[in-house]
């Protein structure tokens, strides 16, 4: 509609400016079509919006679908572009679907860099209720339809299939790196002492060693004693990811842990990011749509969240120790990548 009333307003600026004869039977061609516009877009918006997802399937206002008829339905996350990106709660994601062969639906479908038909059904900004709703009832009645995790990670499966998380022997393992930490806050702090005595004594006139080493003390001091706290604090808060039948939990030197339960969590991959060209590997989680809305992921991939938690390479072992105990405890959820 707002097309056609461009386009008129056009039509009369150039009929302003215009003798020609042709300007009275354009204009009232562009007024039809301005109408007939209109008249679309007022009667689609009149139909009430309507979602319904059961054991049928997904209704909607202008269509509805079998299960049969319906290869995936997706929870799309798309990135965050907005003006304060950086600091504001990512955008809700958006109901995706993609029909089985031969199957349409009356609306234009989305572009797509793939052969796969994709129809987004509703931006979940516009819903009533919660995305964690939606996300209950997709993987209550959609099965394996419910696309949780890139096909390119692994193939779609019932969210209800859990991996055997409880049944490992041996309880939860850690992955702990305090290495060189304690080693460095001994030095500086034993840096700090010498310093310290070194400047203590030139206030009392017995200047101890060279000259610049006793009058530089006070800054040497002070300078030990910062990097001495802040290697206590990395011993304090070292590397640590811990796995186990609660799930996985990982925190960085300094930092607060940020912890995966399994039954949020739809795939654990190893494998390189496309964030690098770094071809060591790194342990991802691929939580489940509609979790976690308030964080900010490593990256997207096809529409979906993805954690790169740590390079493997910075823990005990490496990834020889961790991958053994990721594949036991993710089961079905784990899968490796290129």
């Amino acid at each position: 509609m707002v097309g056609g009333v461009v386009a008129v307003a056009a039509a009369l600026a150039w009929l302003a400016h215009s003798r020609e004869a042709a300007g009275p039977g354009l204009l009232g061609f562009l007024a039809l079509a301005a109408v007939y516009s209109g008249a679309k877009d007022l009667r689609k918006a009149r139909l009430p919006f309507r979602l319904r997802v059961d054991s049928f399937g997904i209704t909607l206002h202008d269509a509805e679908l079998a299960w049969e008829q319906i290869d995936a339905v997706s929870l799309w996350h798309v990135p965050n572009t907005g003006q304060d990106s950086d600091t504001t709660t990512p955008p809700k994601p958006r109901l995706a679907l993609w029909p089985a062969a031969g199957v349409t639906l009356p609306r234009k479908p989305d572009r797509t860099f793939d052969s796969r038909l994709r129809y987004t059904v509703v931006d979940c900004e516009d819903l009533d209720q919660s995305v964690s709703a939606l996300t209950a009832v997709l993987a209550e009645h959609g099965g394996a339809a419910f696309e949780t995790a890139p096909r390119a990670v692994r193939p779609p499966i019932p969210v209800t299939v859990s991996g055997p998380e409880l049944r490992v022997p041996g309880g939860e393992r850690d992955f702990v790196d305090r290495r060189r930490d304690s080693t460095w806050a001994l030095m500086w702090a034993a840096l700090t002492v010498v310093f310290g005595y070194s400047f203590w004594e030139l206030l009392h006139g017995r200047a101890v060693g060279p000259e610049p080493f006793t009058v530089l003390g006070p800054l040497g001091a002070i300078g030990c004693a910062c990097l001495a706290a802040r290697s206590y604090q990395r011993w304090r808060k070292p590397l640590r990811l811990r796995i186990g039948p609660a799930g996985i939990g990982m925190r960085e030197v300094t930092c607060e842990e940020s912890f995966f339960s399994w039954q949020d969590i739809a795939a654990v991959t190893v494998g390189r990011t496309p964030t690098t060209t770094d071809p060591r590997p790194w342990l991802v989680v691929w939580p489940l749509p509609g979790t976690r809305p308030h964080h900010d992921p490593t990256y997207l991939a096809d529409g979906h969240k993805a954690f790169a938690l740590v390079r493997l390479d910075r823990l005990p072992g490496g990834a020889q120790a961790v991958v053994p105990v990721v594949r036991a405890f993710a089961g079905e959820r784990y899968a490796e990548t290129a």
